[in-house]
């Protein structure tokens, strides 16, 4: 069941909004990152420091790499013992797959961020900010590495802002576990203390990875210049979505283009998420979907040893339940962010998830349910075995493999789960006329099969004074 830090701890999630504290779910990474540009205008005080800490680890891993002669020398060694950055386990964000923990640098990885930043520094650029940008080079490494490396290096500062937030928030007489080496609150699911960090550190991409159009390169040779505007035109932006490979050799090609670079990034003004506007869907799902079953309840039942039939009937009512909550009571404002822009499949897939999850805790209903949250093969798996289990795949409307994940995708997925049902979730956010003709092929496409198909509509509707 996801559950919240509040929800856990047994306090209001209003508590940890005024102290302007992600509220983390705890066995659910949520995609955000911590920022490292944004340390620079952090006005928490326990992070007052902490960009200075962060660059100076970054100069002190350029100076070494300056009177470094050849891979492996001292030097090196000594630059790549400053750069092992581990997996700061805890904070319940990022890209885990299954899990909360991060990603960690593996030596393979790590010397080649070390090579490159060599030649860099080489060509005479020294920039700590370098480091915060190095994900624009390498491949794996991107956004859940940065925010990873940024953790590590002032996990100091995380553990005191933690420590200083629980005393403040943990009720006294709590009776759950704590951690022996930190002394904060344990995760119940992953058995490691629960870090903390203001929201004012995370976005759902780091500034590094994020350019715009007006980012325009300002380089003073014209011969430079020239050859940028044939190859991809005169904007950051365009650089950033180049391969990362030939991104590098532009950059080792011509070194001025590196303090272009990190003089706008080091300007960028940069902003936190909105967890209000949430326009990714990867925050307001839980409260909402906590909020939508409280208020709309319903009785399930399920047997000891249930049989397929069973199962089916029971995922059948919550997919029913799920399709009125987005119908009729709102939930499908989840689907879109202020500007009623769809958001990504992922938003709807969480939505779903919350929903089930609850329902089956309301009704005190055991059954084992495998969710990957939209990052692997299946969506859903329901019931405890190969011989009663039921998958749920939820595809939008618009989502250009909609047959192909009906005729192909969900029958192998089935075959590899051992499922003899599965249900095929369709949210209508608004369809063009081919799109319905290949709603049209889908629905011909199970005539015979064991896949069921619930079709929701989850397009936004006027306000009754509209009408």
């Amino acid at each position: 069941m996801p559950t919240s830090l509040s929800k856990y701890l047994g306090i209001s999630s209003a508590s940890l909004e005024v102290l302007g504290v992600f509220d983390p779910i705890l066995d659910h990474d949520t995609r955000l990152f911590i920022d490292p540009l944004l340390l620079k205008h952090c006005k928490t005080p326990e992070f007052s420091s902490s960009y200075t800490d962060l660059q100076s680890r970054f100069l002190a891993i350029g100076k070494l790499l300056q009177h470094s002669q050849r891979k492996d020398d001292p030097f090196w060694k000594s630059a790549a013992t400053k750069m092992s950055w581990h997996e700061v386990r805890g904070l319940c964000i990022g890209y885990s797959t299954g899990g909360t923990s991060g990603s960690g640098i593996g030596k393979g990885l790590r010397d080649r961020i070390l090579t490159t930043a060599k030649l860099i520094i080489d060509a005479g650029k020294s920039d700590p900010e370098l480091f915060e940008l190095v994900g624009l080079f390498e491949d794996n490494f991107g956004a859940d590495r940065i925010s990873d490396m940024t953790a590590n290096i002032i996990q100091g500062d995380i553990l005191t802002y933690s420590s200083n937030i629980y005393k403040k928030i943990l009720p006294q007489g709590w009776g759950g576990i704590l951690d022996r080496k930190t002394n904060l609150p344990q995760n119940p699911f992953t058995k490691e203390p629960i870090l903390l960090v203001p929201k004012e550190l995370l976005r759902d991409l780091p500034s590094a990875f994020e350019w715009s159009g007006s980012n325009e390169i300002g380089i003073n040779s014209a011969e430079v210049r020239e050859t940028l505007n044939a190859l991809v035109g005169s904007s950051w932006r365009a650089l950033a979505n180049m391969k990362k490979v030939e991104l590098k050799k532009l950059v080792l090609k011509y070194p001025d283009l590196v303090d272009d670079l990190i003089d706008q990034y080091a300007s960028k003004d940069v902003k936190p998420y909105d967890f209000n506007e949430d326009k990714k869907g990867e925050y307001a799902w839980y409260q909402r979907t906590v909020e939508a079953v409280s208020e709309n309840p319903i009785e399930l039942t399920l047997s000891a040893h249930p049989s397929l039939d069973e199962v089916h009937d029971l995922v059948v009512t919550i997919c029913n339940k799920f399709k009125q909550l987005v119908e009729n009571n709102g939930l499908n404002t989840l689907f879109y962010d202020g500007k009623s822009k769809i958001k990504n499949e992922t938003a709807i897939q969480l939505a779903f998830y919350g929903v089930a999850e609850a329902y089956c805790e309301a009704n005190k209903i055991m059954i084992a349910r495998e969710s990957n949250s939209g990052r692997g093969p299946v969506d859903f798996k329901f019931g405890s075995n190969g011989e009663n289990s039921v998958l749920v795949e939820i595809k939008k409307s618009d989502n250009s493999h909609l047959k192909n994940g009906i005729v192909r995708q969900l029958p192998e997925y089935m075959k590899s789960e051992r499922s003899s049902k599965a249900i095929y979730l369709i949210l209508d956010l608004g369809m063009n006329q081919a799109q319905v003709d290949n709603m049209n092929a889908v629905h011909q496409a199970i005539v015979g099969s064991n896949i069921s198909i619930i079709y929701i509509d989850g397009q936004l509707k006027p306000s009754a004074s509209k009408l």
